[in-house]
């Protein structure tokens, strides 16, 4: 610990990094999926992007999306990653009955083979995980209907 009197003493000195030293000051928060809700479980919820901004320490842009809360009376402000080609003042639709188009977050079930992707989910309900650097995509390769999984 630091003490007002003294100097450090060389153990205390040799646990703390010089040059690999995360800023995060100036950061803009965690990058997540919604909660899997009951509206995106059954239908979709429609979002609002009101910005595209950078984070400091990311190389993707994050893109700010505001959705109607559907069950208190206020407004969820999201951070997505921004995939390429969305902007400020589009619709984004999260949910098992979206369209499929840029932007708007679905289940890989409801996609079809060779779609391109990103932020995807390793297990249902982690809010993303897979392919979220800048320039940086999944593919889905094939659906397995018998087990019910999908290659990405």
């Amino acid at each position: 610990s630091n003490s007002t009197m003294g100097k450090q003493i060389r153990g205390q000195r040799k646990g703390r990094g010089s040059v690999f030293k995360s800023h995060s000051k100036h950061r803009k928060g965690a990058v997540k999926h919604r909660v899997l809700d009951f509206a995106e479980r059954h239908g979709y919820i429609k979002g609002v992007v009101r910005e595209i901004i950078h984070d400091p320490g990311r190389g993707a842009p994050i893109a700010r999306v505001v959705f109607r809360c559907p069950y208190k009376y206020k407004l969820e402000k999201m951070n997505f990653i921004a995939a390429e080609g969305v902007y400020t003042g589009q619709f984004l639709f999260c949910g098992a009955k979206a369209q499929l188009k840029i932007g708007n977050i679905l289940p890989l079930s409801a996609m079809p083979e060779g779609s391109i992707i990103c932020n995807v989910e390793e297990k249902q309900g982690d809010r993303g995980k897979i392919a979220r650097a800048s320039g940086n995509y999944a593919s889905i390769v094939a659906h397995n209907l018998d087990d019910g999984t999908t290659r990405i």
